[in-house]
């Protein structure tokens, strides 16, 4: 399901994403997330079977634990400390799990309407729901490509400037 926006990702480039997850690793995280009394939507651990997270370009969906890429300085944080401090800080989302999120949004798991919402980064404002992850990823990915796109457009046109502003 996964696999196609993934590799489009990884034709852009720019991205961390970490080896698929395990059985085993399933197994720790499900069991780490039910003593939270959180659980895991199936939907979200296709993608963890998948790619087990990703960060690129601001954009982060946590992992089952943990991974660090030192040499290029990225980092993927993972679901069950993210959500201990989202429920610590968000008392009134129970039955809700952060999935991800970047500086402005946050991605959520909503048990008690079976929705997928994107909401305001330290708000309560629902900005957009979705019936899958699969949508919400979908949507979330083509408004990254469109950042990645415009910062590398941007990027190149201060390059040319900059060349040019050399000839004088």
């Amino acid at each position: 399901m996964f696999e196609n926006i993934l590799s489009k990702i990884e034709e852009i480039g720019g991205a961390f994403m970490a080896a698929p997850l395990s059985d085993e690793g399933y197994e720790k995280l499900t069991n780490q997330l039910q003593e939270m009394k959180i659980e895991l939507p199936d939907e979200y651990a296709e993608l963890l079977f998948t790619a087990d997270g990703l960060n690129w370009g601001g954009l982060e969906f946590f992992a089952s634990a943990m991974h660090a890429d030192k040499k290029r300085g990225f980092n993927i944080t993972d679901l069950v400390s993210q959500n201990r401090l989202f429920q610590a800080l968000n008392p009134d989302k129970k039955g809700c799990v952060l999935l991800g999120h970047t500086d402005e949004e946050s991605y959520i798991y909503n048990s008690k309407n079976n929705k997928y919402e994107i909401i305001e980064e330290f708000e309560d404002n629902v900005l957009k729901s979705f019936t899958s992850f699969e949508e919400l990823f979908q949507y979330v990915i083509d408004e990254q490509i469109e950042v990645v796109q415009n910062f590398v457009v941007f990027n190149e046109d201060e390059i040319k400037d900059e060349a040019s502003d050399e000839d004088f």
